[in-house]
């Protein structure tokens, strides 16, 4: 019988907090140490278009090496090209409708969302807004059930920029808006010295699922563990879609988890 985690009103730790530039930054050269291994894994990806989303403050920089992958397993892959992401704006909502509709009018299918942090809750918006024409979200630690903006470190960066947004995408209202009914993935990792990691978990039911990683928020883009499940979930069939199951020789990479968020 899965039980529900409650998230803590609280942000997380501190010490992760503090540690959180230097753990991406070794994160990012283990990722460079293994990135032709991580490749080989990715399979063929057929031209397959994937859209990334960058979190908040980050721009188009932060998903180029998680891109520069993608490519070499034969995906399309595509950055948002809207500069930094300070939030819903009228420029990040247009622009992302405009850019979902064009890539898929170009391949002429749908199209998977991979998100960072914020860029995962604009991944759930953008299939919300477009039944049909997203394929499937993969969220890298993106706070999809955050109840109350003290679970974040970010919020106050994100309130400051808040007369900037659109006032239907408020945060109170924001939150609460139904999951889209599509297949979707959150990496996430209880090292997160951004976001509570229990504010990151999908209700898990027939088309959604999480994958535990041990990782930093900053990093979890080039996390080696984080990357692999991504290119695991993006050539998992969708019909029919089945959960993660971790491969015998990296279990040491991905805890499992003891609980299973419920609705």
């Amino acid at each position: 019988m899965s039980r529900s985690v409650p998230v803590p009103q609280e942000p997380p730790q501190l010490l992760f907090g503090l540690t959180e530039g230097p753990r991406a930054l070794s994160e990012y050269a283990w990722f460079l140490a293994v990135r032709e291994w991580l490749r080989r894994q990715g399979g063929d990806g057929e031209g397959r278009p994937v859209l990334l989303l960058p979190g908040l403050m980050a721009d188009d920089w932060s998903t180029a090496p998680l891109r520069r992958i993608l490519a070499s397993s034969g995906y399309e892959p595509y950055a948002w090209g809207l500069g930094r992401n300070i939030g819903p704006t009228p420029k990040a909502i247009a622009g992302m409708d405009r850019l979902l509709l064009e890539i898929r009018e170009a391949h002429g299918r749908p199209v998977s969302l991979i998100g960072q942090s914020l860029g995962g809750i604009f991944a759930r918006e953008l299939a919300r807004r477009h039944p049909g024409v997203v394929e499937r979200i993969i969220t890298l630690g993106s706070p999809i059930g955050i109840s109350d903006s003290r679970q974040s470190r970010a919020h106050q960066t994100y309130v400051r920029h808040v007369d900037q947004h659109l006032p239907e995408f408020a945060f109170d209202t924001w939150i609460t808006a139904p999951p889209p009914a599509v297949p979707s993935t959150s990496v996430y990792s209880r090292f997160d010295g951004v976001v509570r990691w229990e504010a990151c978990l999908h209700p898990e039911d027939d088309l959604s699922e999480n994958i535990e990683v041990a990782a930093s928020h900053l990093g979890l883009a080039v996390h080696p563990a984080a990357v692999y499940a991504v290119l695991d979930r993006l050539a998992a069939p969708l019909d029919p879609w089945a959960r993660f199951e971790r491969p015998a020789f990296l279990r040491h990479y991905f805890p499992l988890p003891s609980y299973a968020a419920t609705a």
